[in-house]
């Protein structure tokens, strides 16, 4: 049974952060696969993103591995962003039997009960979980048990915010240990966040 992990976000810059996440949760998980998804509309963040091309190019440019795989199967189903769609069409892509792993920062696992159909979600999927604050790990793992089907790996966390690192590229400042070359020199070359 092949296992294949689904970690979508913003990428708005993809981040050192996003890197080690990534690569922690293929070797936990056992992952043959990471499947890269960056958000085309997300229903739970509604101020606007970086041009979606810009933000698959600059996956593309990090996150080039063989485990990984960057999609715009966001961009593919449309519509509102939700996770159910997206997650159901990957069913329709894969051979039957593959076991899918949907990981998300413990920021969004504390909102995950607001999410559309979410309920779906914990059955076609297992959702994991890495915490994002230090102290949220002993929470998060009662929140997933409230929930259930819901795994959290406990990582070392790397608190990097794409927020802060947008708000350092407009200012002129200081990038250094955030930021993967590959990534700063595509931002540079399109003059992204000025």
């Amino acid at each position: 049974m092949k296992r294949v992990g689904i970690f979508g976000g913003a990428f708005d810059p993809p981040h050192i952060g996003h890197e080690r996440l990534a690569a922690l949760c293929s070797e936990r998980l056992g992952l043959e696969e990471l499947i890269i998804a960056p958000t085309f509309h997300s229903p739970h963040k509604p101020t606007p993103f970086t041009d979606y091309e810009h933000r698959l190019n600059m996956c593309r440019a990090v996150f080039n591995k063989k485990i990984y795989t960057v999609s715009d199967i966001e961009r593919q189903v449309g519509g509102e962003g939700y996770t159910i769609i997206m997650l159901r069409k990957l069913k329709e892509l894969y051979p039957k039997g593959t076991k899918f792993f949907l990981i998300i920062g413990g920021d969004m696992l504390f909102g995950f009960a607001k999410w559309y159909r979410y309920e779906s979600i914990l059955k076609e999927c297992t959702v994991t979980a890495a915490a994002r604050q230090e102290d949220s790990y002993a929470d998060m793992l009662e929140y997933a048990a409230e929930l259930g089907h819901v795994k959290v790996l406990n990582l070392p966390v790397t608190e990097i915010s794409s927020t802060e690192i947008r708000e350092k590229l407009k200012n002129g400042g200081a990038t250094e240990g955030l930021l993967s070359p590959a990534v700063k020199d595509y931002i540079k070359e399109n003059k992204l966040y000025l």
